[in-house]
């Protein structure tokens, strides 16, 4: 619109300049009886709802949202939390990024808001929770939201989104939520190391699985540590007393000879987001066909290699 103005603006004061005679029926005022461009209307994202999106997009890819659905329609993704950006971080040129303080407090937002949802903190389950922003086109034109948005995952490693046909309310209450990580199937690279993880898959705990999830460990704050060595290293470290009070063994030197590890972290922009999250596993030296939960030394006796 600003635009248009400034082009009118000019046509009128070259046509000032040259002064030519005026046509019958004509007052040279350019504007004068032409209908006004309508307002631009953005239509800010509204809770709760949920969205069909075409298989394989993640929501923080979607540059154009559909029309929302009956959350008991086939659905990928579960607005759950709209949020508005405020202050000096609305005030940006461009939308906030990972790691700056506004997303940081929008992800602290909708992760609480997920968990109230849930009814757990979201890692804990088969859950991926996206903090999404207006486009930069959007953006400039005044939006200043951001949306909550859930996903279902089909499996516990590989992020693959479900199609639902329900809301996930109460999905990761305890003992019963539909999609808690709890058992797990482990499987290693074939001819690798036998600690070369390949796949993890949920398992009943009545039948013979390698592992189980123990909890979340969340290392302290800071600058994410870019040597892949000592962040694996840091990682067991802090998974072990998670494990450890989850089977509820002693987290001791005789703790390696119990039972081995498995640490799923979250990436750098997770970390930057404000998500420092690992998830933990033991992962014992053969199958067992129960839960480890409060197991204590029968459930995870000392083993000799």
């Amino acid at each position: 619109m600003r635009r248009a103005v400034v082009l009118v603006v000019a046509v009128a004061a070259l046509l000032s300049a040259c002064t030519p005679p005026t046509p019958a029926g004509a007052d040279r005022d350019l504007v004068n009886g032409w209908p006004m461009l309508p307002a631009v209307v953005m239509i800010e994202p509204t809770a709760p709802a949920c969205y069909p999106l075409p298989a394989g997009t993640a929501s923080a890819d979607v540059t154009r949202w559909p029309a929302p659905v009956a959350c008991t329609e086939p659905h990928e993704v579960e607005l759950i939390t709209v949020g508005r950006f405020t202050g000096a971080d609305a005030e940006r040129p461009t939308p906030p990024i990972a790691g700056s303080p506004a997303m940081r407090g929008a992800y602290t937002r909708c992760a609480a808001d997920a968990k109230t949802l849930l009814g757990a903190d979201w890692r804990t389950g088969r859950v991926s929770l996206s903090v999404d922003v207006p486009s930069p086109l959007l953006w400039d034109a005044g939006a200043r939201w951001f949306r909550c948005d859930l996903q279902a995952l089909q499996d516990v490693d590989r992020f693959s989104v479900a199609t639902r046909t329900a809301s996930m309310r109460g999905a990761l209450k305890p003992d019963g939520g539909e999609l808690l990580i709890g058992c797990v199937k482990v499987t290693t690279k074939p001819g690798g190391a036998t600690d070369a993880i390949d796949r993890i898959f949920a398992a009943q705990c009545t039948v013979p699985h390698e592992g189980e999830f123990a909890g979340i460990y969340e290392p302290p704050d800071g600058e994410y540590p870019a040597d892949s060595e000592a962040r694996s290293a840091a990682n067991l470290a802090g998974c072990r007393p998670v494990v450890a009070r989850y089977v509820d063994v002693p987290d001791d030197v005789n703790f390696r000879s119990r039972t081995g590890q498995v640490t799923m972290p979250y990436d750098k922009t997770a970390w930057e987001l404000g998500n420092r999250g690992v998830r933990c596993f033991a992962w014992p030296p053969k199958p067992v066909k129960s839960s480890l939960r409060g197991a204590g030394t029968k459930g995870l006796p000392i083993t000799i290699a």
